[in-house]
C-alpha cells in the first residue's frame, strides 16, 4: 500500500508527539473498555496505564512507539467508522473528519504509519481535512497550510491560485492554496478525505517544486491503488489510506 524513505530528522518527536498521541488514543478507547481489557491489549500493567490516563507520567521512547502500535493492532478501525454511515452503506465523511474520537484515532494511524520520516509540515487538501491536520500540527509543533475555493481573510500569509478550465462549464474553477514557507527547504505530509483530482494536484504539484518543496507523503482517508497511481508523485512518496473506494 506504501513506499517509503529514510530521513535523518524524525517526523514526530517521542516525547512530543508519539507520547502524546498514544495516551489521546488510550483515552478514545477507555470510554470503550475497562482498564483490565486495557491491560491486556496493550500489554501494560493496570498501574501504570492508570497512571497514563490521570496525567501523572506519559510513556516515552520505545514504550510510547510499542504502546501506540498496540492500540492501533487491537483497534477495529473499520467497524467504528461503520457508526458513521448512511442508508446505503454511504460513510458519512463529514461526520467522521468533525468527531474529535474520531480525530485522535485516525491521527495514531498517521502518526504509526509516517513516524520516522522527514516532515516539516503538513498541508489540508480540503476542507474536512482541516480538523486532523490542524490536530497532527499542534500534536507534532510544525505548521500547516491549507486550501480552499474560497479566499479568506490572512493578509499575513502568502497564497496562490491554481484555476482549472472546466470542459463542462463556461466558468474556471479556482483554488485558494495558503502557503507561507517556513523552510527554504520543506518537506510537507499532505492530507485529504479523497485522492485529489490528478489535474489540479499535478498543477499544485509543479507550483510546489519551484518553491523548493517535497512531498514526502500522502494521506488519504478513502482511497486506492489505481487512485494513487494517477497522481504524477515521485516514487520516494509514501502513500496511505484507511478505507478502501
Amino acid at each position: 500500500m506504501s513506499t517509503s524513505r529514510n530521513f535523518s530528522r524524525e517526523l514526530f518527536s517521542i516525547d512530543n508527539g508519539v507520547s502524546h498521541i498514544a495516551v489521546d488514543l488510550l483515552k478514545v478507547l477507555k470510554d470503550r473498555y475497562n482498564y483490565r481489557k486495557l491491560s491486556n491489549l496493550t500489554g501494560i500493567p493496570v498501574s501504570t496505564l492508570t497512571r497514563y490516563l490521570t496525567g501523572k507520567t506519559i510513556p516515552k521512547g520505545s514504550k510510547a512507539r510499542r504502546l501506540l502500535k498496540n492500540l492501533i493492532l487491537n483497534l477495529n478501525t473499520s467497524s467504528l467508522i461503520s457508526q458513521f454511515t448512511k442508508d446505503g452503506g454511504i460513510i458519512d465523511v463529514s461526520k467522521i473528519m468533525f468527531n474529535p474520537s474520531m480525530i485522535k484515532i485516525i491521527g495514531a494511524h498517521i502518526v504509526n504509519e509516517f513516524a520516522g520520516m522527514k516532515i516539516t509540515s503538513f498541508m489540508a487538501l480540503d476542507l474536512l481535512s482541516i480538523p486532523l491536520t490542524s490536530y497532527l500540527s499542534t500534536i507534532t509543533s510544525r505548521h500547516f497550510y491549507i486550501i480552499t475555493r474560497e479566499p479568506i481573510p490572512a493578509d499575513s500569509h502568502e497564497f496562490f491560485t491554481i484555476i482549472l478550465n472546466d470542459s463542462e462549464s463556461i466558468w474556471s474553477i479556482c483554488y485558494w492554496v495558503y502557503f507561507n514557507q517556513i523552510k527554504k527547504r520543506e518537506s510537507i505530509l499532505m492530507i485529504s478525505t479523497n485522492i485529489p483530482e490528478s489535474v489540479f494536484f499535478g498543477k499544485l504539484i509543479e507550483i510546489l517544486e519551484k518553491k523548493n518543496v517535497e512531498i514526502v507523503g500522502l494521506f488519504s482517508l478513502i482511497g486506492s491503488e489505481e487512485e494513487f497511481s494517477r497522481l504524477p508523485l515521485k516514487s520516494g512518496c509514501k502513500k496511505y489510506y484507511i478505507l478502501s473506494r
